[in-house]
């Protein structure tokens, strides 16, 4: 069955409405009729089966079912923090953070940004809040992942004492007898992560002094130097392999 999010307010004792874009998918591309079923999915996390009632000239209108069991969230919260990079690699990131289980994508001018934010760029956020809607309806999810406004370098550094972790992603650290991210992962007991991805660029000497000062920790992603766009998907697939299917869930 189809996945759509609809924010409490449309749904009213066991009535829901659906309407804009997913009305649209619904009707015209689905070409669903009265009596097929639905997933729904409240922005409060919580999922129920629907099935349609009706159609209007801009709303689906449905019925709840049943409410569903649906646990499929991370038990943990993880933002990934990225530098800004070109619009369409960070279309890409959003869309497999996203279907991997990313809580929040945070992107931040660094030093070594090639793409230079303007107000243009930030308005960009509702599209990349729309492709993580997409593919979080795409990989059963019961949230979506929240795509931040860009934020400077010193604001980031700011965010540490809202997370249980702070790591940051150096590739010198792959290089070096220091932590990685899976032995972080393995020792890590609380319930907020945020990991920092480098631009194109990198990350520069001063900006690691500064996230050291600041209790990041550095960690390595293998021998392999990868990609700004390839970083963050490693992350989540070795995060998620640790908490969620790794000898700490078999214990």
């Amino acid at each position: 069955m189809q996945r759509y999010f609809v924010s409490e307010e449309k749904l009213v004792l066991d009535q829901v409405t659906i309407d804009n874009g997913d009305y649209h998918h619904i009707k015209n591309v689905m070409r669903m009729k009265t009596g097929d079923r639905v997933y729904v999915c409240m922005m409060n996390k919580k999922t129920y089966i629907a099935a349609i009632t009706s159609f209007t000239d801009k709303e689906v209108i449905l019925r709840i079912v049943e409410e569903v069991e649906d646990i499929v969230e991370m038990p943990v919260d993880i933002t990934v923090a990225q530098g800004i990079i070109r619009r369409e690699k960070t279309e890409e990131v959003i869309k497999r953070i996203t279907e991997l289980g990313a809580t929040k994508y945070q992107p931040v001018i660094m030093e070594r940004s090639i793409i230079k934010i303007s107000e243009k760029e930030n308005r960009r956020n509702e599209r990349y809040q729309l492709i993580a809607k997409e593919a979080s309806e795409q990989s059963h999810r019961t949230r979506i992942t929240e795509i931040n406004n860009c934020i400077r370098f010193d604001e980031l550094l700011k965010l540490r004492v809202k997370y249980d972790l702070c790591l940051y992603a150096y590739e010198e650290s792959g290089r070096k007898n220091c932590s990685t991210l899976k032995e972080e992962i393995k020792k890590f007991t609380g319930k907020s992560i945020l990991v920092l991805v480098g631009p194109e660029g990198g990350i520069s000497p001063k900006e690691v002094s500064l996230l050291e000062e600041h209790g990041f920790i550095a960690i390595g992603l293998g021998p392999r130097i990868l990609r700004t766009e390839t970083a963050p998907l490693y992350i989540m697939s070795a995060i998620s392999y640790e908490i969620e299917l790794g000898e700490k869930n078999e214990n």
